[in-house]
């Protein structure tokens, strides 16, 4: 399967049209563990539309996903063209994301005529230029690239689909993205699954196995997967179906078997689509009613959360496909893969991943009071902060040496910012970029924090080193941060 900004690139094998065993046990729901290794919350969006981006937000995402096109960036050799008329060049989606505090992921498809006209056909060199100039110019917005779209197919491969030869270009894309911004990530392309070889395709374990018998690893800091739920519940046995959500499994079993254990997965393309009441044709097996997509979208996070330390990030596919200028075909599924209607009102699965979000946020609030010491009646140590998730830090900052309230905070300066978008939970200080690093002070919703040096990108995310005044400095990821006073 594809998500593409302008067509639509949906490969489905007919012959799965249906899995029919019984539901697995739920495993223990654990969104904290999730939070604490920092999984990355996402969304595809279609459009630049800053009500989308703004109710991407407000639901609890994160990150934006975002589909760029190579011809119309750089239409001629080393003319980069980041900002034209078009609503998704680079420029206008990195001023969207912005607006709304939001990181980006970015996918490029296509390959300009003059750099070969496809990716089996691509100048390496060209590549590398491309990316290396789109990672500059990206740099402190743009923090994961997954490079092409489901390369095991022969029409977005531009011929017969060819894991050596994608296991170049990746190497290319790699090292231009590496040499301008290293803080980036940079994820391998998610093929389209279970395709069972037909049509020219190559199924996409066996792509895999084809990338890493090339050497693809070590070109790319996560692997992607596009694993779509089809009709099935997000906990069902991946044998026992093809197009499933925990094909993801498949793909780690197979990295563990080459040795690659501790590159992470992305889902980088996923969903459950909403049964619109009439024929989708090709997507018809796949359709299911509102609740169900919105439970479905539920438990796959929370499955993810309890089973799979690997996952780096889940990209939801999608937010708003269904307002897109792009999508209007009569069978055209991806509309109805979103998560928004037509006119941007919130469909059943918005409120429900909002109501998951906003659960985490409650249940770590709780676990951050009940960290808190109780103050003995002598001089009380020195606090440690306790172990919390990044995203569920805190009610207060702590105290100083003296036991003493903070300080009231004044109004920022111009080169200060502000705790903020914790709803009230604040946020950790950390000693280095990351949300496995040791955490050194509980940072309480509102604080001013002065800028203290460069941004850094760790783990999907842009990190801010930053202090307090009379505290030390440290680092918080820049979704927590705001400069509006």
């Amino acid at each position: 399967m594809g998500e593409v900004v302008g067509r639509s690139s949906i490969w489905i094998v007919v012959a799965l049209v249906t899995c029919v065993s019984g539901l697995l046990p739920l495993a223990e729901n654990s969104p904290a563990a999730a939070q604490e290794r920092g999984l990355v919350y996402g969304v595809i969006v279609d459009t630049t539309n800053p009500t989308s981006m703004r109710l991407a937000r407000e639901a609890g995402f994160t990150h934006a996903k975002m589909v760029l096109f190579w011809p119309r960036l750089e239409p001629n050799p080393g003319q980069y063209l980041w900002l034209e008329t078009e609503q998704n060049d680079l420029d206008n989606v990195m001023r969207a994301a912005a607006g709304e505090n939001m990181l980006l992921v970015v996918r490029v498809d296509e390959v300009p005529g003059w750099a070969g006209g496809s990716p089996g056909n691509a100048d390496l060199g060209a590549i590398e230029r491309f990316y290396a100039a789109m990672a500059r110019h990206g740099r402190g917005r743009v923090v994961a690239y997954e490079i092409l779209n489901e390369p095991n197919l022969p029409f977005e491969w531009g011929g017969p689909p060819d894991p050596a030869g994608y296991a170049r270009f990746l190497k290319a894309a790699y090292r231009g993205i590496k040499g301008e911004d290293p803080g980036a990530l940079v994820i391998g392309g998610g093929p389209s699954p279970n395709t069972g070889g037909f049509g020219g395709t190559i199924e996409d374990v066996d792509f895999l196995e084809g990338m890493y018998a090339a050497g693809a690893r070590g070109s790319m800091d996560a692997l992607g997967v596009h694993n779509y739920g089809g009709n099935t519940e997000p906990e069902r046995d991946p044998n026992e179906c093809g197009i499933c959500f925990r094909r993801a499994e498949l793909y780690r079993a197979l990295m563990v078997r080459r040795g690659d254990s501790g590159t992470p997965i992305w889902a980088t393309e996923y969903g459950w689509l909403l049964d619109p009441g009439r024929g989708l044709g090709q997507y018809d097996w796949m359709k299911v009613p509102a609740d169900k997509q919105a439970d479905y979208i539920v438990r796959s996070f929370r499955y993810a959360a309890a089973n799979w330390p690997w996952m780096g990030g889940m990209l939801l596919s999608n937010l708003d496909a269904s307002t897109s200028p792009y999508h209007t075909g009569p069978e055209d599924g991806l509309p109805w893969f979103a998560i928004l209607n037509a006119d941007h009102s919130p469909r059943p699965a918005w409120y429900a991943f909002k109501d998951l979000r906003d659960q985490q946020r409650t249940e770590a609030a709780a676990r951050a009071a009940r960290s808190q010491p109780t103050p003995a009646p002598a001089t009380p140590p020195t606090p440690v902060a306790p172990l919390l998730p990044e995203e569920a830090p805190l009610e207060v900052a702590a105290p100083d040496s003296d036991g003493d309230a903070p300080p009231a905070e004044g109004p920022p300066s111009a080169s200060a910012l502000r705790v903020a978008n914790t709803g009230g939970q604040g946020v950790n200080l950390r000693a280095e970029p990351g949300t496995t690093s040791r955490r050194l002070a509980l940072l309480r919703e509102g604080a001013v924090l002065e800028i203290v040096g460069p941004d850094r990108q760790v783990g999907g995310r842009t990190w801010r080193n930053v202090r307090q005044s009379g505290g030390p400095s440290g680092w918080v990821a820049t979704e927590f941060l705001s400069s509006d006073g």
